[in-house]
């Protein structure tokens, strides 16, 4: 199985945009997504923004579609994620004005803040077809967890997090470090079994934003990439947690990277989930990889990086 690349011959040219904005999302450059639509206006583009209560599961997407060339999802990796999970698959490319604390996907395809070089590639970046997950039947496309990052997630005070950024991540971090570690049991393509205290499943190489897992993982590569950390006390979580500050865990010792297409997990303890950034209930839970589909817009460099990679 491969990732495809999909777009029309010659350089692609958008210039009617329905905007999605997370109004909340990050606390750096507040002023981005209008900065991004002066810069597109400035280009001779129309932007339609839909309102930010509106209810994604009951636009007319159909309508929408033939009047526009592409969604621009303005927020984080969340965002993202509800826009493509409530619109109908290939109905419309997706681009991104980075808005979120993290940014994973955005840091994945080389995507700066600058409104410039946003525009530039929402109105001529190529639309490449990344294949994302399900855990227990909800969407995801980056990365999901399950243990200590999750259980970060849930502690996690939001209004802290809008008004202070990553630093709101420190106490519930401190609070997931001193709770009770599960005992995880993961089975992975009905074959591998494994105990753990902490998993960590990758669609792409980064993880939490600058954090790199992997150059083996990434969007453009079939499968998941399994990340397997063994239990063990508060000195050896710590450890844990900077070597993947570092880029490193994979290396650490007793720490096990499957790929695979379908996981289960299971757990003596109601153990936290999260799916792209985003609180998502306790196991068990199984994942499959495979669908849906995601036409993602994305800077020309990337694309061009990609498709040496092939």
């Amino acid at each position: 199985m491969t990732h495809d690349t999909v777009s029309s011959p010659g350089r692609a040219h958008r210039s009617r945009f329905l905007l999605h904005e997370n109004p909340i999302a990050g606390v750096a450059r507040r002023t981005l997504t209008s900065d991004v639509v002066k810069e597109l206006q400035r280009r001779g583009c129309i932007i339609t923004r839909l309102q930010t209560d509106i209810d994604l599961s009951r636009i007319e997407w159909g309508r929408l579609a033939a009047e526009n060339d592409a969604v621009i999802s303005a927020g984080g990796d969340g965002t993202l994620r509800m826009v493509a999970a409530n619109m109908p698959v290939g109905l419309l490319p997706i681009g991104l004005i980075p808005r979120g604390t993290g940014n994973v996907l955005a840091e994945e395809i080389g995507l700066t803040r600058s409104p410039a070089r946003i525009a530039e590639a929402l109105m001529h970046g190529p639309a490449i077809t990344i294949t994302g997950a399900r855990a227990n039947g909800a969407p995801f496309y980056l990365m999901a967890g399950i243990g200590f990052d999750a259980e970060t997630v849930r502690r996690l005070d939001l209004s802290a997090k809008q008004t202070w950024g990553k630093p709101a991540y420190t106490r519930p971090v401190l609070a997931a470090l001193a709770g009770v570690e599960p005992r995880l049991h993961v089975v992975a393509d009905g074959g591998r079994e494994a105990e753990a205290g902490w998993v960590l499943v990758a669609n792409a190489r980064r993880y939490g934003g600058s954090f790199k897992l992997s150059e083996r993982a990434g969007l453009h590569r079939p499968g998941l990439f399994v990340y397997v950390v063994p239990r063990g006390g508060l000195a050896r979580r710590l450890a844990h947690l900077s070597a993947l500050g570092i880029g490193a865990l994979e290396r650490m010792p007793g720490v096990a990277v499957w790929t695979a297409d379908h996981l289960t997990v299971t757990s003596d303890v109601p153990a936290a989930v999260q799916i792209d950034g985003d609180v998502f209930g306790t196991v068990p839970l199984e994942i499959k990889w495979g669908e849906p589909k995601l036409a993602l817009i994305v800077p020309e460099a990337y694309a061009a990086k990609i498709a040496r990679m092939r």
